[in-house]
């Protein structure tokens, strides 16, 4: 008879999460609530980052952190989740990493979510999709990637609201960064999309946000045909979510216009961004799995 932990790792070999990462300010959130609106991914309500695959040790701490006590359903779910864990761990010492990840998906999708095949957003992930696909080799990973100068704008726009209610440098820290650091940002998660393209052929897909929101019904075919999804038209409808960073997270996802890409950035930066970045757009502006011949420079 298999153990606890063994159930674990065979639900994980055989689990097909749907994965969203990929550049900040590229439209995670607006593509991750779409898809919580499909009957067979996790209803997650809101705009939770997990961090599960980049700082899993955190998932044991006491609070946990909260999006991620949030993604499980509370601080109750956080406490059980946490004696479960202990009661999985080896004798001297905690769980490895690799059956924490795999023990929080499992808990989500047996107790927070049963039914459901588990559905995340963490950007930052983009950085490990290998481990990612090592652990749940039957997913699917959509990478997020949008205009560099519109995403220099919408992190100066957001920095900016962030400063403007008070908010304490902690929270808004990530967004203070100058235009070559996200140069060199864009650079360095381009060149894990393209490696994890390589090695994980046919399991990644790049959701370019002008595309997703140009057609949406037809760019979310395509992308629940990725996922091995029927297609849902619950995934165009609006959805509450009052107190939201962005609320317009909560309205269906269309195509806006961002007149503020000029307010936030001047024209000699934007033409520093795009010709420092001009290199990236094929694979970028690509929507579908990539084919990576050679890594990016």
């Amino acid at each position: 008879m298999m153990s606890k932990l063994q159930q674990i790792r065979r639900w994980s070999t055989d689990a097909r999460p749907v994965f969203v990462c990929g550049l900040e300010r590229s439209g995670t959130s607006t593509l991750q609530l779409a898809l919580s609106r499909h009957p067979a991914l996790f209803p997650v309500r809101d705009v939770y980052e997990t961090f599960a695959f980049t700082q899993p040790q955190r998932l044991l701490e006491d609070p946990m952190p909260g999006m991620a006590r949030a993604y499980l359903g509370g601080p109750k779910h956080a406490q059980q989740f946490r004696v479960l864990a202990a009661e999985l761990a080896p004798a001297d010492g905690p769980l490895p990493d690799a059956d924490l990840i795999r023990l929080f998906f499992h808990y989500a999708a047996h107790r927070s979510y049963p039914g459901r095949q588990p559905l995340e957003k963490t950007p930052g992930h983009v950085r490990r999709i290998p481990l990612m696909l090592r652990l749940f080799p039957q997913a699917r990973v959509i990478a997020c990637t949008r205009d560099p100068v519109e995403i220099v704008a919408s992190y100066r726009k957001r920095l900016a609201k962030e400063r403007a209610q008070g908010k304490p440098p902690e929270s808004w820290g990530w967004l203070d960064k100058t235009p070559e650091q996200l140069v060199q940002h864009f650079r360095q998660t381009s060149q894990r999309l393209a490696e994890a393209a390589q090695t994980h052929p046919g399991q990644v897909f790049v959701c370019p946000y002008a595309w997703l929101t140009a057609a949406p019904e037809d760019a979310l075919h395509r992308l629940c045909a990725f996922a091995g999804l029927p297609y849902d038209p619950a995934l165009l409808q609006a959805s509450g979510g009052q107190g939201r960073v962005d609320e317009l997270l909560s309205q269906p996802i269309g195509r806006r216009e961002d007149a503020d890409t000029r307010r936030w950035v001047d024209a000699d930066t934007a033409a520093l961004v795009r010709a420092a970045t001009a290199a990236l757009m094929p694979l970028w502006n690509t929507p579908g799995i990539p084919h990576v011949e050679e890594p990016l420079s």
